[in-house]
Order: structure tokens, then C-alpha cells, then sequence
């Protein structure tokens, strides 16, 4: 079938079982709901909309059936309206599908899915009845009426998911480990993100956020404090995370037989090869520097993240039973076709962006001291700090951009200032409003006493006798927004003025080292200079794969980490002779598709104003002079109060396939 037969959508029925008119939701791509996956019709698509129904060979009972036995499953127990309700619905679904769906008391089932929607606590229950009454008022007879379904290859697949859970790019289930904390258990909130990444204490320090930009309770007051919360969990564990990993030992550790070589030990690197050793692959791990962490340790500060809690969670992969290789550079130590000649039956290039550059200005001279790129400044400054080397500042200096490396090289160089009467100052070409920083490092560094020049744009590195003296630095303004909303900016003619300063920091992006590849290797780049991948994140190299900064450009750690475990599943797909598998990735792509989870998730009761805890933090006159770490973290009471201003804004969505869903071992439902 390619066409809706019959459904009801947001309380509008649509029936095409006897003429070609009966319509379809307008605005709705159907298109993208007909194949789940490559020769695989969809039969029926379940949400809290409502429902469509595409082939006959599928019984409408057979799929809310499927539906309502994964809300009973879902159901957390706190509230009886769907604890219980979610219990009697399913029973009756089964008597249906047994073909007694007239024995069935419908009229009170409707009742009972009408309490649940109307009193539930949370969005599992308050939203998933609605296919259910939709049914038992539009097409009761098809429920009434079923027929019991022989036994076939067709298929089921769902995802219950929130605001928080999609925005996140590794699709952690926010809400869930948020209620374990909630309930007085971070070492069970620790275990939901442990299946997605090892990294949790590092990410709960350092993350960017997305899940509490897209958080409901955001439309109320203010989001939930969502990744300090994962720092609590991760900090309250009850011991270190790595001791949680038992040593594995060689001789007793049952191997699938494959082995992957992963190059580089950053975010996403860890990551692949931590979610290959669950599989139970072998894993080597290739890093350039002598230690893991890659850019979350050269380019993060002491103060955001410690390089003693990194080296605790990077170590997890080793005792695993994955084998660090330090000091080896691809392109220098070994090739890709070193590596294939070696053994490895797949590999992963997690090689990142670690080359910084310059403001590339007319007539720039960079070879000028004081002259610095951002990335180049940090790596100096760690490089310092794991000798134990001193390291000062001694004069002003101008940091140019407002990304979050521009706000790392800021406050570390406020840090290493010889004296209080030196100045930092950014340079940022657009507002406050328009960087890309974290909004949250901004006030930090203000708080820092570091001054923001907004509206500029250096126009020339001022250099006397091989020495920076100063910058440039002309006026901007805002012009008209463009088609993507984001508003132009020009220079205001007259407007130039020099900023006086012994360092000039360039913090305007980073790029991939062209240099670890050669021709050989088969790895094509693309014009801005990252690899070049399909959907699965295989390189133009069969084989080879690539994540993080190296292919999608310079990102964050949570980004580089959720890219790792793509891989590692695309890798499995591969090294098992599958190419067509299918992953949560194709669901998120419908319920976006269709707009599904932004019109269904405003506030569904009256929600009370609950003020937001905020994470303790040293006071800026104790932290400027020392590496300490600025945020203190939760204690138990607030991380309570905290958690339990999630409005668990639960949402299942579902679709109905005629035969098996291929590929479905390798995806860990978030669930």
C-alpha cells in the first residue's frame, strides 16, 4: 500500500476503506512514514496525535495492542491511573486479537482511558490514551470486529521520548535517570548513562546543554538543571566510575573474533571503542599525545574539567580490555593500509581538529610574539601544567571570538596574569546574543572581570618590532536578518579605534591536520576540510569510519561522544555482513518530519512556578588566581529539589512493519 486507508489525526477521522476522498492530515508528510526501512512497507504509525493505518494485513487491535502493552511496560507505578489503566486496556486489546472483541465492556475501557488521560502524573500516561478513545469513537467496529491475526514475520518498533531525549545528541533518557536521582539513587541515574558513554563525570561538567534548550519546563519558568544533575549522579556514585569496570582478564574474555583499530583518543574515540568492547570486539586505541582525552583534555581548563577525573573515565575502555597505543600518529607511525595488512577488520578515525588559526587579516604577520591562535594557547597552557611548569601573562590581551574556546582561552589567561592591573578583553563581530558560547561561560567570565567589546571586528594586528602592541578594531552594525534569521553585520565607516595589548589570541575556529592522511589511504576530504562520510560514517575508504570533530567539524564533547557510539554500531552492521540496518536515528527522523514532538509537548496541566537550583560556584575574587574548579556541584537536598521539577515529558511514537526490522541487535533503545 501507498496510501492511507484509514486513521484518526489530532481528533480528526480519515476513512479511504470505500472512496479515494477521505483525505489525509494536511501538512502531514505521509511519504515519510510509508517505508521504515528499504523494502519494508510501514503498516501502521501509533502516536499521541493518533493513528494512520496503511496495509490491511495489519489489524488496527494487532497494533494498539503493541502500543499499549509498551505503555503497560512504561508505566513508572506512581500514579494508578496508568498503572492500572494500562493493565485493563491491554487486556482487552488481547481479547480482541483473539477475535472477542465482543465480550470486551468497551464502554468502560473508554472510560478508564479517559481517567488515565485526564489524571495521570506524568506524559506517558496523560497522552497515550488518545489512539485508544480515538478508535472507540471513530472505528469501534474494527475493534468489536477483529479477527485473530495468524502468525507473521510483520514487525514492531517504538521509542518513548521527550524535548530533552531528541535534542541530546547521544538521545539519552533525561527524565528517566532524573527520576532515579528523584528517588535518592545517582548510582542508578549513573547506570541509564552508562549505556551511552563512559564519560558521564566529564560531560556533567562540560556538556553544551542542547537537552535544556528544547526543556518543556523552560515555557514555565526555567529549564531543569539537567546536565548539573548528571554531575551529581556521577559524583555520588558511591566510588570512582572506573572502579565500577572490573579489569577484564585477557584469557577469560569471550571475543566476537573481530578486532577494530581506533585512531584517536578524544571523546569520540573513547566512545567507539566503548561501545565496540560491549559487543565484544577487540580494540586498539591509536593516540598521537601520551595520554587519552584528546581535545576534552588539551583544550578544556583545569577549572572546567580536571585532568584527574578525565584519566579515571578514559581508563574504563582499558580495563575493558581495549589496548592503548600512545605516541603513535597516523601518517607518521602507520597507515591505513599498515593497519588493514595488520589484521583489523574495521577502523575509526577520531583524529579531530586540533589545529587553530590565525585571523587571517591583510598583511598579518604571524610569526609576531604575542601573535597566538586560540587552540595553540591551550595546548601550551596544559603542556605547562602536566610538567608543572610555571606559565605567566604580562601584559593586556585581546582574545578575538565568542565561541567557547575563545571563552577558555579568556579565563585561562585571566588566570596566568602577572598582575591585576593587565586587562583581558574579547572581540566578538556580533552580540552577545548571537555567540556561540555557552551563555552560561559569558556571565562566568564577566564575572571574571574580563571585558567584552561586542559589535567588533578586528581590522589589523598591530606589530612593532616583532612584538604585538595592539589591535584594530572597527565598529559594527546590525543590518537586516537573512532567510535563516540570523541578522548581517557591516562595519560602521570611522568607527576604528586600537585596543592596546602585548597578546593577540585568535579563537575564531580550529581544522583537521591534512597532513596524517596520503593518497593511499582513500580518505576523501571535503571542501571545508573535514572527512567526508556517508549516513553510516563510512569514509569514501570501505572499512574506514569517522566521527567527532574530524567529520562533522569542530563540536562539542557530548557531540563527538554520541558520533562514537553511531559509529560503533555502523562498524558491527559492517564487520556482520549488514549494511541495512536501522537504527532510532530513522524514528527520530519521522517524529521530526512531521513536527510530532514540538506541537504535542506544551505544558499539558497547570504547572506551578518552581524556582531553579543553581549550582554553588567559588566566588570570582577566590577563583582567578588558581585552577580550582569553579562549579561546587549539588548537594543531596538540592539535586532533590531539582530533579523534581522535571515534568517527565514523556511521548510514544510507534510504527508497524509487514516483515522484520533488520539491524535491530545493534540498537540499545534508550528505554
Amino acid at each position: 500500500m501507498d496510501e492511507l486507508i484509514y486513521g484518526v489525526w489530532e481528533g480528526k477521522p480519515y476513512d479511504n476503506r470505500l472512496c479515494l476522498d477521505g483525505g489525509a492530515p494536511e501538512g502531514l508528510p505521509i511519504e515519510e512514514f510509508l517505508s521504515f526501512n528499504p523494502g519494508n512497507p510501514v503498516a501502521g504509525f501509533v502516536a499521541p496525535q493518533g493513528f494512520l493505518m496503511f496495509d490491511n494485513r495489519v489489524t488496527l487491535a494487532d497494533v494498539l495492542l503493541r502500543y499499549y502493552t509498551r505503555v503497560r511496560n512504561l508505566s513508572c507505578g506512581r500514579c494508578t491511573p496508568c498503572r492500572a489503566g494500562s493493565v485493563l486496556i491491554v487486556e482487552a486489546l488481547e481479547a480482541a486479537c483473539r477475535g472477542e472483541g465482543r465480550k470486551v465492556d468497551w464502554l468502560r475501557i473508554r472510560r478508564i482511558a479517559e481517567q488515565m488521560r485526564e489524571t495521570s502524573l506524568c506524559g506517558v500516561g496523560l497522552t497515550t490514551p488518545g489512539p485508544l478513545v480515538d478508535a472507540l469513537i471513530h472505528f469501534p467496529e474494527l475493534l468489536t470486529e477483529a479477527r485473530e491475526m495468524p502468525q507473521t514475520d510483520r514487525d514492531f518498533y517504538s521509542v518513548m521520548t521527550a524535548p530533552c531525549i531528541e535534542a541530546c545528541p547521544a538521545h539519552v533518557n533525561v527524565p528517566r535517570y532524573i527520576d532515579y536521582i528523584r528517588d535518592g539513587h545517582p548510582e542508578l541515574a549513573t547506570g541509564v548513562l552508562l549505556r551511552h558513554y563512559p564519560l558521564v563525570g566529564s560531560c556533567g561538567r562540560v556538556c553544551v546543554r542542547p537537552c535544556e534548550t528544547a526543556c518543556v519546563r523552560g515555557k514555565v519558568d526555567r529549564p531543569v538543571a539537567i546536565k548539573d544533575l548528571k554531575r551529581y549522579a556521577a559524583d555520588n556514585v558511591g566510588s570512582r566510575l572506573d572502579e565500577l569496570f572490573p579489569p577484564v582478564n585477557p584469557k577469560k574474555r569471550t571475543s566476537s573474533g573481530k578486532k577494530i583499530a581506533v585512531i584517536g583518543a578524544g571523546p569520540a574515540g573513547i566512545n567507539c571503542a566503548y561501545h565496540l568492547l560491549r559487543k565484544g570486539h577487540d580494540v586498539d586505541i591509536f593516540e598521537e599525545q601520551d595520554y587519552a582525552g584528546g581535545m576534552a583534555r588539551l583544550g578544556i581548563p583545569a577549572y572546567r574539567l580536571p585532568n584527574s577525573l578525565l584519566e579515571q573515565e578514559t581508563s574504563i575502555v582499558e580495563r575493558m580490555g581495549a589496548n592503548y597505543h600512545f605516541g603513535k600518529r597516523l601518517g607518521r607511525d602507520f597507515h591505513i593500509d599498515s593497519l588493514f595488512k595488520r589484521g583489523y577488520d574495521a577502523i575509526f578515525l577520531g583524529v579531530g581538529c586540533a589545529q587553530g588559526q590565525y585571523l587571517r587579516l591583510p598583511d598579518e604577520d604571524t610569526s609576531a610574539e604575542g601573535y597566538l591562535k586560540g587552540l595553540d594557547f591551550l595546548l601550551d597552557v596544559e603542556s605547562h601544567q602536566s610538567r608543572h611548569l610555571p606559565m605567566e601573562i604580562d601584559g593586556d590581551v585581546v582574545v578575538v571570538g565568542c565561541g567557547n574556546v575563545a571563552m577558555d582561552c579568556c579565563r585561562t589567561a585571566r588566570r596566568l596574569l602577572k598582575d591585576n592591573l593587565s586587562r583581558i578583553t574579547v572581540c566578538y563581530r556580533r552580540t552577545r546574543e548571537s555567540a556561540p558560547a555557552d551563555p552560561e561561560e559569558i556571565t562566568s567570565a564577566m564575572e571574571e572581570d574580563i571585558d567584552f567589546q561586542f559589535l567588533t571586528n578586528p581590522t589589523e594586528v598591530i606589530v612593532e618590532n616583532g612584538r604585538v602592541t595592539g589591535v584594530k578594531v572597527v565598529r559594527m552594525a546590525e543590518g537586516e536578518p537573512d532567510a535563516s534569521g540570523r541578522r548581517s553585520v557591516k562595519p560602521v565607516p570611522g568607527s576604528e579605534f586600537v585596543i592596546p595589548c602585548s597578546y593577540v589570541i585568535a579563537a575564531i575556529g580550529q581544522k583537521l591536520d591534512k597532513d596524517v592522511f596520503c593518497e593511499e589511504d582513500g580518505v576523501e576530504l571535503t571542501r571545508w576540510g573535514t572527512i567526508v562520510v556517508n549516513e553510516s560514517l563510512m569514509t569514501t575508504r570501505p572499512g574506514v569510519f569517522a566521527g567527532g570533530d574530524a567529520a562533522a567539524g569542530p563540536t562539542s564533547l557530548i557531540w563527538g561522544m554520541a558520533q562514537g557510539k553511531d559509529a560503533a554500531i555502523a562498524i558491527h552492521e559492517y564487520m556482520n555482513e549488514s549494511s541495512d540496518f536501522i537504527s532510532r536515528n530513522r524514528m527520530t527522523h519521522l517524529i521530526k518530519a512531521g513536527r510530532l514532538l514540538d506541537e504535542s509537548c506544551a505544558p499539558l496541566n497547570p504547572v506551578v512556578f518552581r524556582k531553579r537550583n543553581e549550582i554553588p560556584k567559588l566566588n570570582p575574587a577566590a577563583r582567578v588566581d588558581n585552577w580550582d574548579a569553579v562549579e561546587l556541584g549539588f548537594k543531596d537536598e538540592q539535586a532533590w529539589n531539582e530533579a523534581d521539577r522535571c515534568m517527565r515529558c514523556y511521548r510514544l511514537f510507534a510504527v508497524a512493519t509487514l516483515n522484520p526490522i533488520p539491524g535491530r541487535s545493534a540498537v540499545e533503545d534508550n528505554n
